[in-house]
C-alpha cells in the first residue's frame, strides 16, 4: 500500500513517472508538458500500468483517460461534496412587481397622454391583495447536500445548510403541505418588508392614489387612504373603504362594505357605488348609487343620487341642491335648494328597480294603447264596407291581419295591466316615506315621494315635513 505521508511529500513514483497529490487529496495528476511528445508517448504506453497500479493501492476516481488541466495531466479525481439548496420562495406573476418595480414606470405613466395613461394606471399597480385562499406562490424545501470523497476514499462532508431562509412568512400566511403553495390565511394587502412577507387585512395608505399605487383592487376588511384619489384612477374596495382626502375628477369608485369620504369635489365624471352605509363630508358634480344609508355633513350639490336607504343631511351645514336626489327611505336634510333656486329634485320613497320598470309598463301600456285604438278604427270600417258586401278579397286578409294584431295588443295589455298592478302594490308600501327640512326649503324645488310630485313655488322655513295622504302630496309646516 501507498504511504500516504509519504505520498504527499514525495510523491508516487510508477516505472519512470512522478504522480503527485494535490494539497486537498482530491486529484493524483503529473507535471509534465504536453508539447513533449516523447513523454506522451511513453506514459501512453504504460498508461493501463499506472491505472493497474492505482487501483491495487486503492486509490478512487482514476479516469480511463488522463486529463490535461494547465500543465497538470490528472490522473484520479476525487468526488466533491455537492453543495445543499436553501429553501426558496417563488412568487407567482401577479405578485412580482413587488419585488421589483420599474423606476421609470411612474415618470412614464406621469408623461403619458391621457389616452395612454388609462392603461397604464393598470400597469403601475404597487398595492397588490390577495383573497383568502389564494396562492401567492410555491414553497421549495432545502436539499441537503451530498457528501463527497477524496483519492484516498475519505468522505468529505458537505457544506452546512445556511439557517436563515431567504424569506420568512407572516402570520396571515401558510404552506399547504398538498402542493407546497403559499396561500392566505386572510384577504388583504401582500407586503414583502424586511424579507418577511405578509398579508394585511387592514392597511393604510399613507398617501395619494396616483401613478405611485395605480388603481386599487383591494380585498380585506379595512382599507384607509390618508390621500386623496387623483384624476382617472380607480378604488375597487371589497371592505370598507375610509378616504381621508377627496376625490378629483373621472374617479370611479366601488365599494363592498362601508365608506367614509372627506370630499367627491368637482366629480363631473366621478361615480360612486357603494354596497353598504356611506359618510361623506361633502359631494359636488358626481353620481352616487349607494345600497344602504347616506349621511351628508355639509352638502349634496349638483350630483345625481339613488339611495337604498335613507338620507341624512343634519349635522354640519346639511345643503342639499341641484341634481336628482331618489332615496327608498326617508330624507331629512337643513336646507333644500339655494337663494338662486337652482333646479332641485328629491325624492323619497323612491326604489328605481319598481319605478323605473313602472314607469316603462305605463308608457309601454299608452302606446299600445294607441296602436290598438287606430287598429279598432280600420277593423270597424272593415266590417262596415263587408256589411254592404264591397270588401274585396284582398282587404278581407287585410281585415283578418288587423283583428290578429288587435288580439295580440290585448293579451299584451292584460299582461301589462297585471305588471302594472303588482308594481303599484310594491310602490305603496314606500307611500309612507317622508322628507323633512329642519331650516329652510326654496323655492323650485322639487319633492316627491315613490312618483308623485310637489313643486314648491315660494321659499318655506323650517321645520317642515313633506308627506303623502290619501296619494296627494302634503306640506306640513
Amino acid at each position: 500500500m501507498i504511504d500516504r505521508a509519504q505520498a504527499k511529500q514525495q510523491g508516487i513514483f510508477i516505472d519512470e513517472f512522478l504522480i503527485k497529490v494535490s494539497s486537498d487529496d482530491m486529484y493524483l495528476y503529473l507535471e509534465i508538458d504536453p508539447k513533449n511528445p516523447a513523454i506522451i508517448s511513453a506514459l501512453r504506453e504504460k498508461w493501463e500500468k499506472i491505472r493497474g497500479a492505482l487501483k491495487e493501492n486503492k486509490i478512487l476516481g482514476i479516469l480511463e483517460d488522463p486529463d490535461f488541466v494547465n500543465n497538470m495531466l490528472i490522473v484520479a479525481k476525487g468526488l466533491p461534496p455537492k453543495d445543499p439548496i436553501p429553501e426558496k420562495i417563488e412568487l407567482f406573476e401577479k405578485f412580482l412587481p413587488l419585488l421589483k418595480r420599474d423606476k421609470d414606470l411612474e415618470k412614464k405613466c406621469r408623461e403619458a397622454s391621457e389616452e395612454e395613461a388609462e392603461d397604464l394606471r393598470d400597469l403601475c399597480q404597487s398595492i397588490i391583495c390577495a383573497k383568502k385562499g389564494e396562492a401567492i406562490g410555491r414553497w421549495f424545501p432545502s436539499i441537503p447536500g451530498t457528501p463527497g470523497v477524496n483519492v484516498w476514499g475519505d468522505p468529505i462532508p458537505p457544506p452546512p445548510l445556511s439557517e436563515k431562509p431567504s424569506f420568512t412568512l407572516g402570520n396571515n400566511l401558510y404552506i399547504d403541505e398538498k402542493d407546497n403553495l403559499i396561500k392566505a390565511k386572510e384577504s388583504g394587502v401582500v407586503v414583502i418588508e424586511k424579507n418577511v412577507i405578509e398579508i394585511y387585512p387592514e392597511y393604510t395608505l399613507k398617501g395619494d392614489v396616483d401613478f405611485s399605487t395605480g388603481n386599487v383592487y383591494f380585498y380585506g376588511k379595512k382599507f384607509t387612504i390618508q390621500g386623496d384619489i387623483k384624476f382617472g384612477f380607480k378604488v375597487i374596495c371589497e371592505g370598507e373603504l375610509e378616504l381621508q382626502g377627496a376625490t378629483e375628477n373621472k374617479v370611479y369608485i366601488d365599494v363592498k362594505g362601508s365608506f367614509i369620504c372627506q370630499g367627491i369635489i368637482r366629480g363631473e365624471e366621478t361615480k360612486i357605488k357603494v354596497k353598504g352605509n356611506t359618510q361623506i363630508k361633502a359631494v359636488e358634480f358626481a353620481t352616487l348609487e349607494i345600497e344602504g344609508n347616506l349621511t351628508i355633513v355639509n352638502y349634496l350639490i349638483f350630483s345625481n343620487c339613488i339611495v337604498y336607504g335613507n338620507i341624512t343631511a343634519t349635522s354640519g351645514k346639511g345643503i342639499i341642491y341641484g341634481g336628482e336626489v331618489k332615496c327608498s327611505g326617508n330624507v331629512e336634510a337643513k336646507i333644500i335648494g339655494n337663494a338662486s333656486h337652482t333646479p332641485t329634485k328629491v325624492f323619497a320613497g323612491y326604489n328605481p328597480e319598481l319605478i323605473e320598470p313602472y314607469k316603462r309598463a305605463l308608457k309601454e301600456e299608452m302606446k299600445i294603447k294607441e296602436v290598438l285604438e287606430r287598429l279598432e278604427q280600420g277593423i270597424r270600417l272593415g266590417k262596415k264596407i263587408k256589411k254592404y258586401g264591397k270588401l274585396s278579397e284582398q282587404k278581407e286578409k287585410i281585415l283578418l291581419k288587423l283583428e290578429e294584431e288587435a288580439e295580440k295588443c290585448y293579451k299584451t295589455l292584460e299582461k301589462l295591466k297585471e305588471e302594472i298592478n303588482n308594481l303599484r302594490k310594491l310602490i305603496a308600501e314606500y307611500k309612507s316615506r317622508t322628507i323633512k327640512i329642519l331650516d329652510k326649503v326654496y323655492a323650485g324645488v322639487t319633492l316627491g315621494i315613490t312618483d308623485i310630485t310637489y313643486t314648491l313655488n315660494e321659499n318655506k322655513s323650517g321645520p317642515i315635513i313633506f308627506y303623502l295622504e290619501a296619494d296627494k302630496p302634503v306640506l306640513k309646516s
